[in-house]
């Protein structure tokens, strides 16, 4: 087997260093405290008024995250709602009317500076006593340590055995690796560990909040469009996003896949238009190069921000996407999409709904030594093989069959709206 981790932020192999050794002996530390500490029982939920939730890392999970804030104002209608995040992570929050406030740690301003912001946002928490704590957090033990650390009244945290982290929380929920994240957000905040798994209210309906961009983000991004000369405002909207997180950059499909796509698409009577952050603008650059048919793409990547993304998805006909944030990016505004899922399993991630109607195309080849990359180990990919083969494997042509068919049914949901105006 070969091991090869997909660490290229080296801010983030540091904090995850610390994390598994450091955080490893907070935890039993922390341990002791709390068995000489008196345990809170919890409120009546019409008397919670304050709910932390506790989110860190990954865009996407933020928007699946996002999937519970229904059912928080539901089971808490008195309770006001507010999320600490990493900073990166703020433009998309800002967008979430059912989040209060939003707090934010900056990671990359350093560890060190991020260690002195955490001792005085712990102090600023401190003050506010919130009624409940909700870490959404997988396996870090910092989010164990801060949420113990906050002073809030009661927490909740994923549990998992063998791990000190889980049990500094009041109420240990498992981490269910066969269910959705989602759904296990869902059992998270309802606390009860040993109830049946919410996956109905999950799956068959809508989940995601409708993800919409201000009016000014629509115009902005069709500036940047239009200043394109391969765009044509006439043709329909193709999004692809060939990135995937510094995270785990196993999981984007390969170059060459990616290019063999790109010069069938500019076949089709649509724009395609590429998307990345700017610090993927080299690697989408190198994409567009490759393609021979530079003339035919949009280049976006590192032109426009997170609400222009967001504007952009909800008004594409299909979103092609690695498993990555602005894949669920794209479910939350709306669109219909194209997933590709190597390393890890749509179990887990797969795209959620926001809107009725909204189709999803899954390419996953679930080999036998798939999935290779876990959420209790942090996301380091541990591969049978020199290279993913689980992503090599997947064909362009299968991802532009897909495409087609996406096009297809809205071309089909367009003329039977027409014909209904008609009659």
């Amino acid at each position: 087997m070969t091991t090869r981790p997909a660490r290229p932020n080296a801010r983030y192999r540091l904090a995850l260093a610390i994390d598994r050794r450091v955080g490893s002996l907070l935890c039993w530390l922390l341990l002791a405290a709390k068995a000489l500490r008196r345990t809170q029982p919890p409120l009546p939920p019409a008397e919670v008024e304050r709910i932390l939730l506790l989110k860190m890392w990954g865009m996407g999970s933020i928007v699946l995250v996002s999937s519970i804030f229904r059912e928080t104002r539901r089971l808490y209608p008195n309770a006001k709602i507010d999320v600490i995040t990493l900073h990166e992570n703020l433009a998309l929050l800002a967008l979430y009317p059912e989040v209060e406030r939003k707090f934010a740690l900056d990671l990359s301003r350093g560890v060190v500076s991020f260690l002195f912001q955490t001792l005085s946002m712990l102090r600023r928490l401190r003050r506010e006593r919130y009624d409940l704590l909700l870490d959404f957090e997988f396996f870090t033990r910092f989010s164990a340590i801060f949420s113990f650390l906050a002073g809030a009244r009661r927490t909740h945290g994923f549990s998992a055995k063998s791990q000190a982290r889980g049990r500094l929380h009041d109420v240990e929920v498992p981490f269910n690796s066969y269910q959705h994240v989602a759904v296990n957000f869902l059992s998270l905040l309802r606390g009860g560990a040993m109830e049946p798994s919410p996956r109905e209210e999950v799956f068959g309906q809508p989940v995601l909040p409708l993800l919409a961009a201000p009016a000014a983000a629509w115009e902005r991004c069709r500036a940047a469009l239009e200043a394109d000369r391969a765009f044509d405002g006439a043709r329909a909207l193709v999004v692809v996003n060939p990135n995937a997180g510094d995270m785990a950059l196993e999981r984007r499909w390969p170059a060459e896949r990616v290019v063999e796509l790109l010069r069938d698409l500019v076949r089709e009577p649509v724009n395609v238009v590429l998307t990345g952050s700017p610090g993927e603008r080299a690697y989408v650059d190198a994409l567009v190069g490759a393609s021979g048919v530079a003339e035919r793409l949009v280049n976006l990547a590192g032109r426009i921000g997170i609400p222009e993304l967001i504007a952009l998805l909800g008004r594409a006909r299909v979103v092609v996407s690695n498993d990555s944030g602005p894949l669920h990016l794209a479910a939350a505004a709306g669109a219909d999409t194209v997933a590709l899922f190597g390393p890890e399993t749509p179990v887990l991630y797969g795209p959620l709904t926001s809107r009725s109607g909204q189709r999803h195309s899954v390419h996953y080849r679930a080999l036998a030594c798939s999935p290779c990359m876990f959420v209790h180990d942090n996301k380091e990919l541990s591969c049978w093989f020199a290279r993913a083969v689980c992503l090599t494997g997947i064909e362009p042509r299968a991802v532009l069959e897909s495409v087609r068919g996406h096009l297809a049914e809205g071309d089909a949901a367009r003329e039977r709206l027409a014909t209904t105006v008609r009659e």
